[in-house]
Formats: C-alpha cells, sequence, structure tokens
C-alpha cells in the first residue's frame, strides 16, 4: 500500500437507490475514463460538473446505461489529489461490478479512512478535523453533530495551533539566550516569559475541563432503571421511549431480564436499561435477572431508582450500593399519591422527583433532573469544543510541562525550561497531528469506515 496509489472505495451503503463510487489519486480521472463513457472525455469536462454517460466492465461489458460522473481536479478537492466519483444505479451487484472494472483498470481499493488521511496529508485539513468527520459519522444526537461540525470547521486545532505559535515563539527566545549568552539582545523580561506560560497553561486547562462534556457527547451515558418489583421502572422506560417497548404487569417480577435501549433526552445520548426489580426471593430466572441488575446498576454512569410514591418510604430505599455513577431517587404512581408523599421518607433521605410514567407528568423535571448531573455546566452542551480522551491525555502532559516552565523560565533556569517546552510543544503537535507519528495515524484512521 502507498499514499501515491490511485485508491477507489464505494461511498454509499450498499443496497440504495444510487452507489456512490469514489476515486482518488494521480490517475484517478484516467482509470475512470476507461470504464465511464460520455459524449466527451471526463478530463476535457468542466471541473465539478454532473456529467452523463455509461459505465462499462473491463471486457467493454455493459455495467450501467446511466451514470453520472463528476471530475474534482487537485488540489481542490476533498484529497488535496484529482477525484473523480461516479454515481450510478443502487444495488449491490452493479456497485460490485463497477468496483471490480476500477480495480481491474489500476486502481487500489481504499482502507479504512483513506480519503480523510490523504486529506490530512496533503494539508486540507488537520488531525481534529479529520477526527471530526469520524464523529459527525458516528454522532446519535444533534448535540454530538454540532459539536463535530464545530470541530470540522477547525475550532478546536484553531486553539491548539495558537497555543502552539507561541510556544514554539517561547521557545526560540529561551534557545537564543543558551546560544548567545553574552549578547544584548531584545529579550523579554524573564517575568513576562513566565507570565505568558501560566495564561497558555491556562487556556489548556479550559480546553481539559471540557473533557467529560466530550465524552458524553461522543458516547453517550449509560442510565440504569432500577427498583423494587413493581414501581413502574418498565413503564417509565415507555414513557422516556415514547413507545411500548417493556411490557408492563401488575404481576410482581415481569421484568426478568434486561432490555436495553438508545434514547435522547435534552440533546444527551443515552444508553437506557430496564432492569428486574430487585426483591429477595423469586424463582431461579428471577434471580438470575435481578443478579445482572446488580451488575448494571454497580456500572451505570447514572440510576433513576424508581419507587412507588403512594407506598411508605421504608423497604423502597436506596440500597446504598457502592456503584461509580449518580443516582436520581424518583418516586412513580404520583396520581395514587394520597395524603403525605412517600409516608415515612426522613427529611435527611435526598427528594425524589415525583412522575408518572402513565401521563408523562413529571417527566421534564425528571429530564432536568438528569441534565444537571450529567454536565459539569449548565452551558456544556453548547461548548464551543469539547476535548476527546486522546486530546485531553496530550492536553495533560501539556499543561503540567507548562507549570513546570513558568518558574524555570522566571528564574532564568532555560536549559531545564527548554525542555518542558519542547515536551509541550510535542504534546499540541500531537493534537493536531503536526507531531503525530504513523503508528498514531493508523490507530486514528482505521476506525473509519471504507470510503470516507
Amino acid at each position: 500500500m502507498s499514499d501515491h496509489d490511485t485508491i477507489c472505495a464505494l461511498a454509499t451503503a450498499i443496497g440504495g437507490a444510487i452507489a456512490v463510487i469514489r476515486l482518488s489519486g494521480s490517475e484517478a480521472i484516467q482509470v475512470a475514463e476507461r470504464v465511464w463513457q460520455g459524449e466527451r472525455r471526463l478530463a476535457e469536462a468542466p471541473a465539478r460538473q454532473l456529467l452523463l454517460g455509461r459505465l462499462l466492465g473491463s471486457e467493454g461489458e455493459g455495467i450501467d446505461p446511466q451514470c453520472l460522473a463528476v471530475r474534482m481536479p487537485g488540489p481542490n478537492s476533498y484529497t488535496g489529489e484529482d477525484v473523480v466519483e461516479l454515481q450510478c444505479h443502487g444495488g449491490a451487484l452493479v456497485a460490485r461490478l463497477a468496483l471490480q472494472a476500477l480495480l481491474r483498470q489500476g486502481a487500489r481499493h481504499a482502507e479504512p479512512g483513506e480519503f480523510t488521511r490523504r486529506a490530512f496529508l496533503h494539508g486540507k485539513i488537520d488531525l481534529t478535523q479529520a477526527e471530526a468527520v469520524a464523529d459527525l459519522i458516528a454522532a446519535n444526537s444533534q448535540a454530538a453533530v454540532k459539536l463535530a461540525d464545530r470541530q470540522l470547521r477547525g475550532l478546536l486545532g484553531q486553539r491548539i495551533s495558537a497555543v502552539d505559535e507561541q510556544l514554539t515563539a517561547i521557545l526560540a527566545e529561551i534557545e537564543s539566550h543558551l546560544d548567545f549568552p553574552e549578547e544584548d539582545l531584545d529579550w523579554q523580561p524573564p517575568s513576562a516569559l513566565a507570565s505568558t506560560l501560566v495564561e497558555l497553561g491556562r487556556e489548556l486547562e479550559l480546553l481539559l475541563a471540557t473533557r467529560a462534556d466530550g465524552e458524553v457527547l461522543r458516547g453517550g451515558i449509560s442510565l440504569v432503571i432500577a427498583g423494587p418489583p413493581n414501581v413502574g421502572k418498565s413503564s417509565l422506560l415507555n414513557a422516556i421511549l415514547h413507545r411500548d417497548r417493556a411490557i408492563v404487569s401488575e404481576i410482581p417480577g415481569t421484568t426478568r431480564d434486561t432490555i436495553e435501549e438508545m434514547a435522547h433526552i435534552r440533546g444527551i445520548p443515552i444508553r437506557l436499561m430496564d432492569t428486574a426489580g430487585i426483591r429477595e426471593g423469586g424463582d431461579i430466572i428471577e434471580q438470575a435477572g435481578i443478579s445482572r441488575a446488580r451488575e448494571h446498576l454497580l456500572a451505570a454512569d447514572l440510576v433513576l431508582w424508581v419507587m412507588d410514591a403512594s407506598q411508605p418510604y421504608a423497604g423502597q430505599a436506596w440500597p446504598e450500593w457502592p456503584i461509580r455513577g449518580k443516582v436520581i431517587p424518583v418516586a412513580n404512581k404520583r396520581d395514587k399519591m394520597t395524603g403525605a408523599a412517600m409516608a415515612g421518607l426522613p427529611a435527611s433521605a435526598p427528594a425524589p422527583v415525583y412522575v408518572c410514567a402513565l401521563d408523562g407528568g413529571g417527566l421534564e423535571e425528571l429530564y432536568t433532573a438528569v441534565e444537571q448531573q450529567v454536565w459539569s455546566n449548565p452551558w456544556a452542551a453548547e461548548n464551543e469544543v469539547a476535548v476527546a480522551a486522546r486530546h485531553a491525555a496530550s492536553l495533560e502532559i501539556a499543561v503540567n510541562d507548562l507549570a513546570a516552565a513558568a518558574p524555570l523560565a522566571a528564574s532564568e533556569e532555560w536549559e531545564l525550561a527548554a525542555v518542558h517546552l519542547r515536551s509541550a510543544i510535542h504534546e499540541c503537535g500531537q493534537i493536531t497531528g503536526r507531531t503525530a507519528d504513523p503508528d498514531l495515524l493508523g490507530m486514528i484512521f482505521a476506525r473509519f469506515c471504507i470510503g470516507k
């Protein structure tokens, strides 16, 4: 495999009405002309203009009598190379025959993410923007789409690059101290250099603080609905999903296995799980479900502990298990309450959110409670950027390096300060791709789909 090969791949899902096949490389136009024929040659046609022609096999046999073709010459293309897209009729067979014809004419099948990798290698995008392409494809909420869009427009890369440029300038000045110690050059005061390093460290700390929000937007959270039997857990699941996903019955122990669904609450991607009612007793199957419910509770990011608002608090309370997530007490069946709510609820207990899963009463209050527990601040969903785990790992190193470099610069310990600055600059480059090594690039682009 070479970055100079002409590559091709199907850019649309198999089975749709239209199949789009993408080619990129120095021979993309020539290879495409060997399998596509129109009234005029593709190489002579205006750039970025769709042309109608027919698609032929390697032996000249017809594949598709009506196939559109468009050429996008480099460097003004997605990859920075000559790009051709063929838009033929969909279905698995036509697309497969078209790909086979292109491969026989000298193209190579693209690796996962290779088109976007070439865009990065040719300077069309930085590494944060390349990652945003994958984030956009994998987005499962509107908030995640907005985040990917902002990153794809370069907002994260620009902030990192701005810090990188200032650090590089400071390093150049520090190295001039080392190279020309006897000269009286126009140097900044050491205290000014140290102050700038502190400010740049704070900028990186602000980016690092968005890590938790980035993880939520990209991967979502696991939210487990748990509680005693017959308190309305399955009804609450159905209410959140707006459909009858789980069987609802007055018989305790109806839910015996975990039900998992994707949902969205106030733009937050949620892996929603309904679990078996937790109680002592029950048959072997129910006990297996209870055991599985306990496992999910221990691993959950957030737990809705559901109770019956019409029944006494005693016997329904959260059992204080050592879970890593947060717990929101939910008092369901508020429509059946008579007299004091949750009789016996101690003043020291967390106030539950009162809901009625059957008519949707109180759900907005519940969603607000979930939102407050998830976001680190009320504006997290609208953050300009939110870094991923890979970015955060490099940011943490860079922040520590700048914290160490600032006092060293102030005391004119130039050589030691330079060591930390070089490390911080390297970590910034790891984020944008300026100093990224081939192994890192391979790891990032391996998670892309073929054809992107």
